[in-house]
């Protein structure tokens, strides 16, 4: 993170120099340093990435939480299943001691 914010002020401070850009459907233009051009372009870029990749990623997100509820649903039955275990158990312990 340290070079990134190197480089940028480097080339923020090499680059001052003002521009007009003109907003070709209005009749405005507006002066404005190259290094803000260029930042402005990263910090779009960047953002938009990051849509990208929010999105692309939807269908892995999908997956594990439904994967994360089928592994609840199937922990839920494995405890109910222990515990009929051990309902059984007891009263075949229970058969055992009464039939003896």
């Amino acid at each position: 993170m340290i070079v990134v914010g190197t480089v940028v002020i480097l080339f923020s401070i090499s680059n001052r120099d003002t521009v007009l850009i003109d907003l070709w459907p209005l009749p405005v233009t507006v002066p404005t340093p190259i290094y803000a051009i260029a930042l402005a372009a990263g910090i779009i870029g960047f953002f938009s990435g990051g849509v990208v990749a929010w999105f692309s990623a939807g269908r892995f997100r999908r997956r594990a939480r439904s994967a994360s509820r089928k592994a609840n649903n199937l922990e839920k039955d494995l405890s109910i299943l222990k515990e009929k275990i051990g309902d059984l158990e007891v009263e075949r312990k229970e058969r055992r001691t009464a039939s003896s």
